[in-house]
């Protein structure tokens, strides 16, 4: 999907934040499925995605349905709306899927796509019993709508379809509460890099690696780093007289979202630690480590100066990939959905493997959610829609453009079914390798906790911000934040089915 803001993950996709210049201090803008959620990608601020709006209270919510909890007989005149977030590309294509389906099904449809404001706008809609029939929902907001009843279980229609087997589907994006399915990805988003390689050749440096097993270590991403940025006299970081304050060429992008676990998740993962204890009550209960892995990430601007300051976005009027576009910048460490507008974009791209903090490599693989609502008057249509954008072929669409990448592992793992969605001109020979075999084999996830959005928003984003800009370490703002977010987490205990 877009980054997704993707809940946090949302925006990511869609191309972050375009912060600096109207944020201050506060790389958190407002309001991430494959998709991360949900402002057109223009002009990006990589440092955070945008904050989600809460839930509508328990005791407000819906009523669930009375249709039938299994697949049946489609319902007369069904006429179905979807709700997406996303660039405009992802409209364009969003609308393409829905009239295929329409074309396939005889089923109507109508689109809602919503490239701003997202949440706000379905928090709207869930209060007001008016929710589309099926829609993208951000994954934080997948346990708390769960336990509202917005939200459909889907446990009995998936045991009573042999068409739609979840155990097809990569492990990441059965997103289950409990034992109980109430959703899924609409794809995998695969965190990686992608790279201008006439920024590698001017500067004679050996493009990153595209395989698992030859990933660089985190020092020696930060040697490359340093060979790659240069100053408008030539100098690089490491070198005596470099000015950071005119930077001609950065070396990378990597994700900063302040609110969001991709900042700091693959990182804490590939150090052996995790962002929640085994109870979900406790975050970061290696907190040293945690430290350490934002840290890392945070002095890529604020200790080598490889990357571009949070700021620098709003005041270069330019996006990552415009950045990689005009040559100044070389690397974009983000997720899969990048690459549709990277491919639309006129330079010669590499895909890759991220950099790794620890001996086992660890990414995200999943998008956000593909959601049905618990008040559709259709159900069994719904299901069918649902059922076409998760499993069906017509959302290769969407995978052929390079937004999505397909979730159902024979899709990723065998040459036939590759075949089906890789695209020339779009995934590089690389791909397999950098993306669709990471998603299967390297792919884990945060599992969905009540209060998950609020948590991030709330609380870790505003304590994270500082240290992205260099003024806070990362330990000292983990001291300060983390007992709050550990009481918040024991006062509001994660439901279960």
């Amino acid at each position: 999907m877009s980054a997704k803001n993707r809940d946090s993950k949302m925006m990511g996709r869609r191309d972050f934040l375009k912060m600096a210049a109207a944020m201050g201090a506060t790389l958190v803008g407002s309001t991430l499925v494959a998709c991360a959620p949900a402002a057109a990608p223009t002009k990006e601020a990589p440092t955070s995605a945008p904050a989600a709006t809460s839930a509508p209270e328990a005791t407000n919510a819906p009523e669930a349905t009375t249709a039938p909890e299994q697949a049946g007989t489609l319902e007369k005149n069904a006429e179905l709306v979807f709700a997406w977030w996303g660039s405009p590309y992802e409209k364009e294509t969003g609308e393409k899927m829905l009239a295929t389906f329409t074309e396939t099904t005889g089923i109507k449809t109508t689109p809602m796509h919503m490239p701003d404001q997202y949440m706000d706008k379905m928090q709207a809609m869930a209060a007001a019993n008016t929710l589309p029939d099926v829609f993208y929902l951000p994954y934080s907001f997948l346990t708390d709508w769960a336990q509202k009843s917005i939200i459909k279980e889907l446990t009995p229609l998936y045991e009573a379809d042999s068409e739609a087997d979840i155990n097809k589907i990569v492990p990441v994006c059965r997103f289950k509460v409990g034992s109980k399915i109430f959703g899924t990805g609409a794809c995998t988003e695969p965190y990686m890099m992608f790279y201008n390689k006439k920024v590698f050749d001017d500067a004679q440096v050996p493009y990153p690696p595209a395989k698992v097993e030859e990933a660089w270590t985190w020092d020696k991403f930060i040697e490359v780093c340093q060979q790659l940025t240069v100053d408008e006299s030539g100098k690089h970081p490491n070198e005596s007289g470099f000015d950071p304050t005119k930077v001609k060429i950065f070396a990378v992008d990597v994700i900063r979202w302040s609110n969001n676990y991709w900042t700091y998740g693959p990182g804490l993962w590939q150090e052996g630690s995790d962002v929640y204890s085994e109870d979900m009550n406790t975050l970061f209960p290696q907190q040293d480590k945690a430290a350490d892995v934002i840290q890392k990430i945070a002095d890529t601007y604020c200790k080598y100066y490889v990357s571009p300051s949070p700021e620098y976005y709003g005041q270069s009027g330019m996006s990552t990939i415009q950045m990689m576009q005009t040559g100044k910048l070389a690397m974009q460490c983000i997720g899969n959905w990048a690459l549709e507008e990277i491919s639309h974009s006129k330079f010669s791209y590499g895909e890759a493997v991220i950099p790794k903090m620890g001996d086992s490599y660890v990414i995200f693989g999943r998008s956000d959610a593909i959601g049905m609502s618990n008040k559709t008057k259709y159900p069994n249509a719904a299901w069918q829609l649902h059922k076409y954008v998760t499993f069906g072929e017509g959302s290769l669409a969407l995978c052929k453009t390079g937004l999505w990448q397909p979730q159902r592992i024979d899709l990723l793992t065998t040459d036939e079914g590759r075949k089906k969605w890789m695209t020339e001109g779009v995934h590089t020979p690389e791909h397999v390798t950098a993306a669709c075999l990471p998603a299967v084999n390297n792919a884990r996830d945060v599992p969905p906790r009540t209060g998950m959005d609020e948590w991030q928003t709330k609380y870790l984003a505003p304590a994270l911000d500082p240290v992205f800009l260099g003024k806070k370490s990362a330990a000292d703002a983990l001291n300060e934040v983390v007992p709050k977010i550990n009481q918040f987490l024991k006062d509001n205990p994660t439901w279960l089915p």
